[in-house]
């Protein structure tokens, strides 16, 4: 049993998700003679700026490779759970577009570089970089909503039996632990916004914390967001890559979707829940779930966009340098999450 406050807890658990991280940053020629020394490239780097680990653009002759150096701060073990479950994936459903790793010299995944800024060695990873559109700059319809839930499907089913001795890790964004964030109430200032949020955590407690123990759950994806999601209207699965295995993370099935759910929610605001039950009506044609496990998505859904706000007004206390940034996109998940309190709740199960 877990004797720690809510407010200990959270602080442990965003430890552990990297969130309290600081950033070092390796000049770029050292990157460059690190990638020649390990993988035998040579090339142009430009940097992409992130939350938690370097990562940087290498164009080497007509290829491109995206390249990731981990925080001093986090645990090898996490990246390795992340570079394991894309190999796994790799195997499992070789046409699933997932990213791919690229071995070293010596044939393997990562390189482990000491270091003496953080408790841990940093971890270097070099991948093929997958060009395409973020979902998140497309405005996608309805059928192609549903492919991208039932892609989400195939990459759970992919991941069905895949075991690592970190998967259990502690993570911030993971909803099993939700019900343990009410502290993050006391940075939200608007009585309005509190109200909400209240309401949000009394239902996930009365509806969803009593079937914890009982729902599906495996290793998952844990971020099927817009911003990692690559797609083509023209492919005839619309998605064509998937990115970012940062948050992949032992939790219950319905947890996974709610990512994808939640991005959606609200953005029509005169039907705040269409384009998110497409996302779960597509996952339901290619992989259903009980049905009692659909039916906790409707709040499930709503629990992950508000613990997205309330982290985003969290840091911005923490890292004023990035106030502005976190809480323009704050007040959007809060408006988003207003319109769809105030409509209807759908009736489950729901078919497009």
């Amino acid at each position: 049993m877990d004797v720690r406050t809510d407010s200990e807890f959270i602080d442990a658990v965003a430890y552990e998700s990297g969130l309290l991280a600081q950033q070092i940053e390796l000049p770029d020629p050292a990157v460059l003679q690190l990638l020649e020394t390990f993988y035998g490239l040579r090339g142009t780097l430009s940097r992409i700026p992130t939350e938690k680990d370097e990562t940087f653009r290498l164009r080497s002759g007509d290829e491109i490779f995206l390249v990731k150096i981990s925080s001093p701060d986090e645990d090898p073990s996490i990246v390795h759970l992340q570079t394991a479950c894309m190999e796994h994936v790799e195997h499992t459903a070789p046409n699933l577009p997932v990213q791919r790793l690229v071995k070293n010299l010596e044939g393997r995944p990562e390189v482990h570089l000491p270091t003496f800024a953080g408790p841990y060695d940093r971890v270097l990873r070099v991948m093929r970089y997958m060009p395409g559109n973020l979902l998140a700059n497309h405005s996608a319809s309805p059928a192609q909503l549903q492919l991208c839930g039932s892609t989400l499907a195939h990459l759970g089913q992919a991941l069905q039996n895949f075991e690592h001795p970190r998967a259990d890790r502690m993570l911030l964004w993971d909803l099993k632990h939700f019900h343990r964030m009410r502290p993050l109430l006391e940075y939200v200032e608007e009585a309005q916004k509190r109200d909400l949020a209240e309401c949000i955590f009394d239902q996930f407690e009365a509806k969803v914390v009593p079937l914890l123990d009982t729902l599906t759950a495996q290793v998952v994806h844990g971020d099927f967001s817009p911003f990692n999601v690559l797609v083509d209207p023209q492919a005839p699965h619309f998605v064509t890559g998937i990115i970012d295995f940062g948050d992949v993370v032992r939790t219950p099935v319905i947890f996974d979707i709610s990512v994808a759910m939640a991005n959606n929610l609200g953005t029509d605001p005169y039907h705040p829940w269409e384009h998110a039950l497409g996302i779960m009506d597509g996952y339901q044609r290619a992989r259903p779930l009980p049905l009692h496990e659909v039916e906790a998505l409707t709040v499930t859904a709503p629990a992950r966009l508000l613990l997205r706000a309330l982290i985003s007004q969290w840091r911005a206390i923490l890292r004023p340098e990035t106030r502005d940034y976190l809480l323009s996109h704050s007040k959007a998940d809060w408006d988003r999450l207003a319109s769809t309190a105030a409509a209807t709740a759908p009736r489950i199960p729901f078919t497009l």
